[in-house]
């Protein structure tokens, strides 16, 4: 089944109807991001101040021991391997921290970033290929959500059980990128 007919069978199955006029706007991104996941690249994980408990919920889901067998995804919080982060400033903050990521990752990463405008921002989309959930801004290669939806949290867990699903059904072969 292609991606779309998956996604759309997926949304109604869960009665996650707000998600049915954005799915023409989440199948590309989700496609592009599951496609690195396949082809080995590790996940960077950013989130803003207000959405740090939905980087480890993200974590968690995607990681559990039931629906991944014998294997995990390599997604990791980036804050928590990198604390500095949070105080990072200035370009050269910025580039320290990308030349270790380059070491330790060989280049074979991207960033998924989930929240609003911040530094942490700007330093992840300089990084080719990246998933953002971008908040308050309708940019380009962007899954784009309202921080002052009083549904935010529902939608982002309702998220991370789509893409969950997907990303299952994609390593498994149930659903062509």
């Amino acid at each position: 089944m292609d991606i779309n007919h998956f996604t759309l069978k997926l949304i109604r199955d869960k009665n996650i109807k707000w998600m049915e006029e954005k799915r023409l706007e989440w199948v590309p991104l989700v496609s592009d991001f599951i496609s690195n996941v396949i082809e080995g690249k590790s996940v960077l994980l950013i989130t803003d101040y207000k959405r740090k408990w939905f980087s480890d919920y993200i974590i968690n889901k995607i990681n559990n021991f039931q629906d991944f067998k014998p294997s995990f995804i390599p997604i990791y919080d980036l804050q928590k391997l990198v604390p500095q982060l949070e105080h990072a400033r200035t370009d050269e903050h910025y580039e320290m921290i990308e030349d270790m990521l380059s070491i330790s990752f060989s280049d074979n990463y991207i960033f998924w970033y989930i929240g609003v405008e911040t530094p942490k921002l700007r330093f992840a989309r300089n990084k080719p290929n990246s998933f953002f959930w971008i908040m308050d801004m309708d940019l380009h290669k962007n899954f784009f959500l309202k921080s002052l939806d009083e549904n935010l949290d529902k939608k982002l867990l309702d998220l991370a059980d789509i893409l969950n699903e997907t990303l299952k059904a994609a390593i498994f072969g149930e659903v062509e990128i």
